[in-house]
């Protein structure tokens, strides 16, 4: 039965790639399906001293010397989960693949909100991993230009990892390797990379039956009714919850930009890095969540409140709602129904594009930023020898074969997960065996090949991602809610960030003082008298400015008009 899931799961491989294709944009970096010569890397050969070398070995044959091989894995902080470093599966991996290649594999932790601080450390005291791994293709080229990073033989790389390279090829991510003139990135796949659909705002449809609500109230008017009536009702004091602002990717103001994007606008003020204080979408988030603080919707202590706090809120049954990534085990959600036996939830699952045009703060659609094309991006760290980055190569190779996949995806079979009726996997979602799998069925370990499990199909992949254990199915909210973006990405609503292929500096020198300023601005904005929003908006977008949010405005203008970015989509 196994070998028979394994031929659908790479029958599976190949759809996906096929449905990735179809988010990329109409330009790519410089050198687009090309490769470079890779001289960095033989370089690196021939400074080599020592025994570095002299280890030689194939995809398929051992090292003659023990090669320490040296992969970041997050560490997310998260109750129950296994020691990321040591646990049944980085054993797996060494006894399966390092011990007959004659590999020493160690994982080293990576701070999940903090991974620019945790690689900078590394780098500071001449420790980098073998790979650096990462999901935002800004921090890639920092690190490049930081000098983190070794350029690469593409050559060397179809030579080892065969397998690996052919998924970028299939997926079109070979257009992404370079940086100016050489190759820094690999990279591994992101099925139904067009959407977000595995990110879930799961909120309490037994509220709105109590208070007379038929439908998600996504239009502000009608939030704010709502909240006013779930408040009325004594159903929760504060019931839009919220928390402090912290990490990458905070206040998304994709939902508030003008459609279509003017391309210079998306190009240096669209990143999903740097807030973008300074523009009109970003004013009508923030003048919305102002009005939410002062109408008592917003949790009043939000800024002193963590996410996981926040989410234990809602486990309580004091917030509307909670947005998290959905996997087959979450535990919150089976506390939440423990706390709430009675609860009726549902997931927000919009059927394609909306608007709203509020006369108090300005326009918002369900507009959202798709997925990159490519899930985890590699690099190799400058200062890995010849050995190690063949080491780390042969990983990769190993890793995309799909039954190692599918074991490390999956886990044991009888104790993860067990085979339905059709032959498909499902998993066990109260587990807590010798074999308890990483974060999200470990998925910071295989990320390198694939972003999340796909079984071909939304319907089978919504099935099998869909949280189990729980009173209510959300199997057909999370396929109505990926049918739901997929109008709202056919309709243009929904881009990929600019990726530029020479690096701005400005983004390297004053992205922490950004983000530590934004969260500082971000508060005072929130909380300042609303009639006073408008001219603090002005105030604070200047100083931003000043901050250095315009040498990065600047930096991103010079790259774009050189032609080294993508364009939008047309």
């Amino acid at each position: 039965m196994k070998k028979r899931w394994l031929a659908a799961f790479m029958a599976a491989a190949v759809a996906a790639g096929l449905l990735s294709g179809c988010g990329a944009s109409a330009g790519a970096p410089s050198g687009e399906g090309t490769e470079a010569s890779g001289t960095g890397t033989e370089d690196a050969e021939a400074e080599d001293t020592g025994e570095s070398g002299e280890a030689e070995a194939s995809q398929t044959g051992a090292f003659s010397q023990n090669v320490l091989l040296q992969i970041p894995v997050y560490d997310r902080g998260i109750e129950g989960v296994p020691d990321v470093t040591d646990n049944y599966w980085t054993k797996w991996v060494q006894d399966n693949f390092g011990a007959p290649n004659n590999i020493t594999v160690e994982y080293v932790p990576i701070t999940r909100s903090d991974v620019l601080t945790s690689y900078s450390l590394l780098a500071a005291a001449d420790d980098l991993p073998t790979l650096c791994l990462e999901y935002d293709y800004p921090k890639l080229t920092q690190w490049a230009d930081d000098g983190y990073l070794q350029p690469i033989d593409l050559d060397m790389v179809k030579e080892i990892a065969p397998t690996y390279w052919q998924n970028m090829v299939d997926n079109g991510l070979d257009q992404f390797t370079d940086l100016g003139d050489d190759s820094y990135f690999l990279m591994g796949t992101r099925p139904y990379s067009n959407t977000t659909y595995t990110f879930c705002t799961f909120y309490r449809r037994d509220w709105l039956d109590a208070i007379g609500v038929k439908e998600y109230p996504f239009r502000w008017t009608d939030r704010k009714a709502a909240y006013q009536a779930i408040v009325d009702k004594g159903l929760a004091e504060h019931p839009a919850g919220g928390w402090q602002i912290a990490g990458a990717g905070v206040d998304q103001n994709y939902p508030y930009r003008s459609y279509p994007q003017d391309e210079l606008t998306w190009a240096t003020t669209g990143d999903y890095n740097i807030p973008a204080l300074t523009t009109e979408a970003q004013r009508i988030l923030l003048k919305r969540e102002n009005e939410a603080y002062h109408l008592g919707y917003k949790d009043p202590e939000y800024n002193i409140t963590s996410v996981e706090d926040a989410k234990a809120k809602f486990v309580n049954g004091e917030v509307f709602e909670f947005s998290a990534y959905v996997s087959s085990n979450m535990d919150w959600l089976i506390s939440f129904y423990d706390n709430n036996p009675d609860a009726d939830l549902d997931v927000l699952a919009l059927d394609g594009l909306v608007e709203d045009d509020d006369p108090a703060t300005g326009k918002m659609t369900n507009a959202y930023r798709p997925n990159n094309l490519f899930g985890m991006m590699v690099g190799f760290a400058h200062d890995a020898s010849a050995d190690e980055v063949k080491a780390a190569l042969m990983y990769l190779e190993w890793m995309a074969q799909p039954e190692n996949l599918f074991t490390f995806t999956w886990g044991i079979e009888g104790e993860n997960f067990n085979y339905d009726e059709n032959g498909n996997p499902v998993s066990v979602p109260d587990y807590s065996g010798e074999y308890t799998q990483g974060y999200n069925n470990s998925v910071d370990y295989w990320c390198v090949v694939q972003a999340s499990k796909s079984l071909g199909s939304i319907e089978e992949d919504a099935a099998y991602i869909a949280p189990q254990g729980l009173p209510e199915d959300f199997t057909r909210d999370i396929i109505d809610y990926y049918y739901g973006q997929l109008k709202v990405y056919e309709a243009g609503y929904a881009q990929m960030d600019c990726l530029f292929s020479s690096a701005v500096d400005a983004e390297t020198e004053y992205a922490a003082t950004l983000a530590s300023k934004y969260a500082e601005y971000r508060d005072r904005l929130t909380m300042c008298p609303p009639e006073e929003f408008d001219a603090l908006y002005e105030e604070l977008s200047q100083a931003y400015l000043d901050d250095g949010y315009q040498e990065v405005i600047d930096g991103r203008k010079e790259a774009y008009e050189a032609g080294n970015s993508t364009k939008l989509s047309k």
